[in-house]
């Protein structure tokens, strides 16, 4: 069994990042695009532009869904500082 930090070194999707909106943002999105190329095969022949446009699907809901964690924790941020 490996250790959680070599396991988090091997991930592609575990690196350092700062949690800032703008990170938690690129976070999600990233977490996405990795999703949806892990999920690919499934989706069988599409064509280049159904693949952009799922892309494109998938980063504008982790938009939406990353700005409901980032505006709270931006403000959050200004007070403390």
């Amino acid at each position: 069994m490996q250790s959680e930090g070599k396991q988090s070194q091997q991930s592609p999707l575990m690196v350092d990042w700062e949690p800032t909106p703008g990170a938690i943002r690129r976070r999600f999105q990233d977490i996405a695009r990795a999703e949806f190329q892990k999920q690919r095969k499934r989706l069988g022949v599409i064509s280049a532009e159904q693949e952009t446009a799922i892309e494109a699907l998938l980063v504008s809901t982790a938009n939406k869904i990353s700005h409901r964690v980032a505006v709270p924790l931006g403000r959050l941020i200004e007070t403390l500082s």
